[in-house]
């Protein structure tokens, strides 16, 4: 037999082929109720399926890529309503401090009304001493500010306390309500003298002490007291508080009584400081005299 014969294709694969392909086209000429079929339909009768399955796939790769591009979209629209958000927060943050501001100025109006001979500025308090009261704190003015040791400090109409240390941004405040302070009073209906002490363990009930009010003085309950002009740091006609209650001392020499003070203690955010010393006040008053 000679090598280089080619080989040919068996009879019986043919056969087989012509068969395959026959029982495919009776099969898809069945699906389409025995019409008869033509190469061309019985082509795109097989083809179909396939180019189907290829556009749905082709679809759902379109969609994801929409999906995708839609998260980014919004993934972009919302790292700008968080830009957007930050830069209101920190408007309102702005129009809180101004609003501050304003009512710090509004404060600083009525003091100027209630007690207009003495110059004033605002501060605003910036920490305190550990407690439940303002027995003690920090405010945000120093001597850059022009603020001085024993000036007065007053809130909410009545007097807080006085400046005991000064740095050059911030100084302390002394409460009238801390128990080593004494302030020296009077009624403002008579000018009676008396002593205005600070308790703490009297504060929990709302109250500060007072003493050495004459027997003879006529006192009752809800009367004014202020600051006396004998003290020699407290400015004179601050007012401290009101009478609760009075009783005779153990001595029968003089009277002790209570009072409500003015101010309360528990939340102090902005006061003002009388930018005028006791001490200069009575320097120049004597220089007047003199002159």
């Amino acid at each position: 037999m000679n090598k280089n014969k080619r080989k040919q294709i068996k009879p019986r694969y043919v056969l087989w082929l012509v068969v395959l392909l026959c029982l495919i086209f009776i099969g898809v000429s069945l699906k389409n109720n025995g019409e008869k079929l033509s190469i061309q339909n019985g082509i795109s009768s097989l083809i179909l399926p396939m180019e189907k399955g290829l556009n749905s796939v082709g679809q759902w790769f379109g969609e994801q890529r929409e999906h995708n591009r839609s998260l980014n979209e919004l993934s972009a629209e919302n790292e700008e309503l968080k830009q957007q958000i930050e830069q209101l927060n920190t408007k309102i943050s702005s129009m809180e401090n101004n609003l501050s501001e304003l009512e710090a100025l509004r404060e600083l109006l009525k003091m100027k009304e209630l007690y207009p001979d003495y110059d004033m500025v605002g501060a605003r308090v910036i920490s305190k001493n550990a407690g439940n009261w303002f027995h003690s704190f920090t405010i945000d003015k120093g001597s850059n500010d022009g603020i001085k040791k024993d000036m007065n400090v007053i809130y909410d109409n009545g007097l807080v306390g006085i400046v005991t240390d000064v740095s050059a941004n911030s100084a302390t405040v002394r409460a009238i309500i801390d128990d080593t302070s004494s302030v020296s009073g009077m009624l403002s209906k008579s000018n009676e003298l008396c002593i205005v002490n600070g308790d703490l363990q009297l504060y929990q009930e709302g109250l500060l002490d007072v003493e050495m009010i004459s027997k003879d003085a006529q006192v009752a309950a809800g009367d004014e007291v202020v600051t006396s002009y004998i003290s020699d740091k407290y400015l004179p006609g601050l007012v401290i508080g009101y009478i609760s209650n009075v009783s005779m001392d153990s001595s029968n020499l003089s009277q002790n009584a209570e009072i409500t003070p003015k101010v309360s203690f528990d939340n102090i955010t902005n006061v003002m400081v009388i930018t005028q010393l006791k001490a200069d006040m009575v320097a120049s008053e004597a220089e007047e005299e003199e002159s």
